[in-house]
C-alpha cells in the first residue's frame, strides 16, 4: 500500500499545472475526471470476478500507461485515454485492497483501521508533492523517470501479496448494501468537491508544480491528527453514527461558504483547509460504519465502489454542466452543499424515524 500511495502522491498530485501548460483546458480536465469515474463504473459492472494479484497487475499496467500518456500531450484525446486508464487502475486496485485490508482488521478496531488507511496518503502527501513539484521545475526528466521507477516498485511488490478470489453478481452486491446505498450515492455526488472543484479551482490561484505541491501538502497536513484521534475515539464509544450528524452538517455549511473563497488565495486556503480537515474524518467514519454494517466484504466492497462511482459520475456531470452555463460556477456549491445536507436527513429517516436499519 505504501508504495502505491507514494507513487500516486508523487506522480499524480502535481499534474494539473502540467495539464494546463500542455493546453488542457479546465473543461477538458472536468471531462477527464468524468471519464475516470465512468471507467471505474464500467469496469466494476463488467469484470465481476478475478484474482487479487491479477487485479493489482491490471492496476499497475493501467497506472503506467496513464502516466506515460500525459508526459507530452499532443491531443486532448490522449489526455482522455490517460483518464480512462487511470479509472481502470483505481478501481482494480482498491476493490482488492479494501477487501484484503478490512478482512484482516479486527472488528473492534475498524474505526482505527479506517483512520490509519485514510491517514497514510495525507502523511505521504506532506512530503511527496512538494518534492515532486520541486523536481519537476528543476528537471522534468528526473521527475518522470522517478515517477516511473516508483510505479515499477509497485509491480515488484505484487508477487509478495497474498492472493485471493473476488466474485460477485450485481444483484447480490446491491442487496448486500441495501442499508447504505442512498448514503453512498449522496457521498459520491458530493465528492465532486474533492476530486474536481478543489483541484481545478485551485489552478485559478496556483499555476506552478512546486506551488501546487505545497498546496497539496497543506491540505494533507490539516486532516491528519483529527482523523487518527477520532478513529480511536469512535472505537471506544462504538457509536460512530453520532459523529456523522454534526460532521456532515458542518461540511454542508462549509460547502455553502465556498463561493466566498473564490476572491483571494488567502480565503481559498481557508475554506479548502477547513473542508479538508473534516473530509478525512468523514471518510473514516462512513467507511468504518459501512464495514460494521456489511461484514460480507466479498460482496459489499464491490457494491460500495460501484455506487460511489455512480454518484461521482452524477456529481462531476453537475460540475461540468455549471461550468458550461456559468463563467465562474457558484451555483454548484449550493447544490453540493444541499446534497451533503441530505446525508444526515436520510440517515435520521432510516435509522431513527423509520428504524429500518441500525448503524454504529
Amino acid at each position: 500500500m505504501l508504495v502505491v500511495l507514494w507513487s500516486g502522491a508523487f506522480a499524480k498530485t502535481i499534474l494539473p499545472p502540467h495539464y494546463l501548460d500542455q493546453g488542457i483546458t479546465y473543461m477538458a480536465m472536468i471531462i477527464g475526471t468524468l471519464i475516470v469515474f465512468g471507467a471505474q463504473f464500467l469496469f466494476l459492472i463488467s469484470i465481476r470476478k478475478g484474482k487479487a494479484k491479477i487485479l493489482w497487475t491490471i492496476s499497475f499496467f493501467s497506472s503506467l500507461l496513464s502516466l506515460v500518456l500525459v508526459i507530452n500531450i499532443h491531443t486532448v484525446w490522449q489526455f482522455y485515454l490517460s483518464s480512462f486508464m487511470s479509472g481502470i487502475s483505481l478501481c482494480s486496485y482498491w476493490v482488492a485492497y479494501n477487501t484484503a485490508y478490512f478482512t484482516h482488521t479486527p472488528k473492534e478496531k475498524t474505526g482505527l483501521g479506517s483512520a490509519i488507511m485514510f491517514s497514510v496518503f495525507p502523511l505521504l502527501s506532506i512530503i511527496a508533492p512538494p518534492v515532486a513539484g520541486y523536481m519537476f521545475e528543476a528537471n522534468p526528466l528526473t521527475f518522470w523517470v522517478s515517477s516511473l521507477f516508483f510505479y515499477l516498485l509497485f509491480y515488484l511488490f505484487i508477487s509478495r501479496q497474498q492472493d485471493f478470489s473476488i466474485h460477485y453478481s450485481l444483484r447480490t452486491v446491491f442487496d448486500e448494501i441495501k442499508a447504505t446505498r442512498v448514503l453512498l450515492f449522496l457521498e459520491g455526488i458530493w465528492e465532486a468537491m474533492i476530486f474536481v472543484i478543489i483541484p481545478i479551482y485551485s489552478l485559478f490561484f496556483i499555476t506552478t508544480p512546486l506551488a501546487y505541491g505545497a498546496f497539496s501538502a497543506y491540505l494533507a497536513f490539516v486532516g491528519i491528527l483529527a482523523n487518527l484521534s477520532l478513529g480511536k475515539l469512535t472505537d471506544k464509544l462504538q457509536k460512530r453514527v453520532l459523529f456523522l450528524y454534526p460532521l456532515t452538517i458542518i461540511m454542508a455549511v462549509v460547502t455553502f461558504l465556498f463561493p466566498m473563497g473564490l476572491s483571494t488565495l488567502m480565503l481559498w486556503l481557508v475554506v479548502t483547509g477547513i473542508l479538508n480537515f473534516f473530509t478525512p474524518l468523514y471518510w473514516n467514519i462512513t467507511t468504518a460504519m459501512f464495514i460494521d454494517t456489511h461484514p460480507n466484504l466479498q460482496k459489499s466492497i464491490p457494491g460500495r465502489e460501484i455506487i460511489l462511482a455512480l454518484g461521482r459520475i452524477v456529481g462531476v456531470s453537475l460540475v461540468l454542466f455549471f461550468f458550461i452555463i456559468e463563467s465562474q460556477p457558484r451555483i454548484i456549491f449550493y447544490i453540493l452543499g444541499g446534497i451533503m445536507l441530505g446525508y444526515p436527513l436520510h440517515l435520521f429517516w432510516v435509522s431513527r424515524y423509520k428504524k429500518w436499519y441500525v448503524f454504529r
